[in-house]
């Protein structure tokens, strides 16, 4: 495979060498990356085995056919060409600026390059145009896999001559995302350290999970409530700012033979605009990529003016809600690296988006019209199925909190004399509390506080103690481990199924109690005293969790 890309690279050598590439030395670092990647585990690939598939890259190349199934529906179905044509563009770009985020983030931004191969005589353009062209590689396949389904849908509605132009416009659509990411990478660079561009990373890869999950989830209901057998498409201003647009509109135009002022543009956007963006990344910005690349492996992070008083807020913070040092340094360790660490904000941090999408998707489930449905929400009691929505970022963080792939250094668990883990155990829960429930329910309470007023007061405050019951609820039938003591690939599915059909009892019972109870605020009131006393409870059990209890 890596041969057929190198010969078809061989046919773009002129190309680089207008561009004052060194192409045998691009050809040679490029066989080498192609290389590694038959041997680097996918992002995007999930492993269930200790072992790393030979074949990683393959499978995932068939689940990306097998996404572009959804895209190949979309343009069979959708009467408006422009608009099936609008939703596989953007499909298109999305993805493949997602992947490059999440697989390439590490290999675009790797210093070692620097040290490896700009001692030897390679000039910063020969490398910038490496890495580039290793990941246009990559991109490319991919790009392959989701269109091959709706490049066989355009050849069985619209022929032959209009699959030739849909296979340029999808090249084109694979340049306007490695650039346009690959710009927003070099603009950011400018101005942020080697941690902060990491965190923007990091955060940018959260809003990109939740942008997908929000697209799969209220795209489709949304386009049930359009009138799409009689959409009428008219070009704006604004399109012209958007990439899947021009890729469209161009193919609109040679496909009806449409030549007026704007689909000109159009056309002119598609086709001059991904190849002019190439050169000035290559030309001129390349060269200060690497400069920068280079100042941030050579460099060492400063220290934040503020961080000595973050931690001396958490560790006052911990002393009040924790009762022995054991449990105040869990506190301490656990709330430090759900701020800190990227792979755990990846994967609970998105759980806060969704929360928003699950309370918009039950709120779209009428046929009432979107504004009416809004404008009718203080009369009905949705806010009460927001409350616990939030309590999806508990699950999400408990289900995450005992895996790391750094589990080896849980040794220090059993080398000190601990008589109680389950003083961890209670530490580790009170943090996740602390850290990323009160945050998230505050930002839903003031929501609901605007959209419904103060009669909601009394639902948040109990809703507020029902949460906490259900944390330790679910945190005592789950299986009592460690935080950050289990390899990622020792997941065991075994009894998960039954564990979280009691927990989603256990939460349909506490809710529609508190929906009966809301009837009656004053007895609702009155039992916030039972609920402290149950958290009390169900803590001190929790807390009192011994070795032989403890999943190893």
């Amino acid at each position: 495979m890596n041969t057929t890309l190198l010969r078809f690279l061989d046919l773009f050598r002129w190309l680089y060498q207008r561009l004052g590439v060194d192409y045998e030395q691009l050809r040679s670092i490029v066989d080498i990356k192609l290389t590694m990647d038959s041997r680097r585990q996918i992002v995007s690939y999930n492993r269930k085995a200790s072992k790393e598939p030979s074949n990683a890259f393959v499978k995932t190349l068939i689940v990306y056919c097998l996404f572009g199934i959804f895209v190949a529906l979309a343009l069979y179905f959708i009467p408006s060409f422009i608009l099936s044509l609008i939703v596989f563009f953007s499909y298109i770009i999305v993805m493949i600026a997602m992947t490059l985020i999440t697989d390439f983030s590490s290999i675009l931004l790797d210093t070692s390059d620097n040290t490896i191969i700009l001692p030897r005589p390679v000039n910063g353009q020969t490398l910038f145009a490496a890495r580039l062209t290793h990941i246009l590689l990559y991109l490319g396949q991919l790009a392959i896999g989701l269109s091959i389904l709706p490049a066989v849908v355009i050849i069985i509605k619209y022929g032959f001559v209009l699959f030739l132009c849909f296979l340029v416009a999808t090249t084109l659509s694979v340049l306007t995302a490695v650039f346009l990411t690959n710009s927003l990478y070099l603009v950011i660079m400018q101005f942020a350290s080697e941690e902060k561009l990491k965190n923007i990373i990091n955060y940018f890869q959260i809003m990109m999970a939740v942008f997908i999950m929000g697209g799969y989830q209220i795209l489709p209901r949304l386009m049930e409530r359009m009138d799409i057998k009689n959409y009428v498409f008219e070009t704006q201003w604004y399109h012209f700012l958007l990439p899947p647009v021009w890729m469209a509109g161009a193919l609109e135009s040679i496909h009806f033979h449409l030549y007026d002022s704007a689909h000109i543009a159009l056309l002119f956007c598609a086709v001059v605009l991904p190849v002019a963006g190439a050169y000035v990344v290559n030309k001129y910005l390349s060269p200060v990529f690497s400069r920068k690349l280079g100042s941030m492996g050579a460099g060492t992070e400063k220290v934040e003016k503020d961080r000595k008083e973050k931690e001396s807020f958490i560790e006052r913070l911990s002393s009040y809600i924790t009762t022995n040092p054991m449990e105040q340094g869990a506190f301490d360790l656990i709330y430090k690296i759900l701020g800190r660490d990227r792979k755990i904000k990846l994967k609970v941090y998105p759980s806060f988006g969704y929360v928003i999408i699950f309370g918009l998707i039950f709120m779209m489930q009428g046929k009432k019209d979107i504004v009416e449905t809004w404008h009718n929400l203080p009369n009905t009691e949705y806010h009460i199925m927001l409350i616990y929505l939030t309590f999806m970022v508990l699950q999400v963080a408990l289900h995450e909190i005992p895996y790391s792939d750094d589990f080896k250094a849980s040794w220090v668990y059993f080398s000190t004399p601990i008589d109680k883990p389950g003083e961890i155990l209670s530490g580790t829960l009170k943090a996740v509390f602390v850290r990323l429930f009160i945050p998230g329910y505050v930002g839903i309470s003031i929501l609901i506080l605007a959209i419904w007023g103060i009669r909601a007061a009394d639902d948040i405050l109990f809703g507020f103690f029902n949460n906490a019951i259900m944390l330790l609820i679910l945190a005592l039938i789950n299986k009592r481990e460690l935080p950050f003591s289990i390899a990622p690939n020792l997941r065991s599915q075994s009894g998960n199924v039954a564990r979280a059909f009691i927990a989603f009892l256990i939460i349909g019972i506490l809710g529609f109690g508190h929906y009966l109870l809301s009837k009656w605020p004053s007895i609702q009131l009155g039992t916030i005293a039972v609920q402290i006393g149950l958290i009390f409870l169900l803590l001190r059990s929790y807390k009192r969790t011994g070795w032989s209890s403890i999943t190893l």
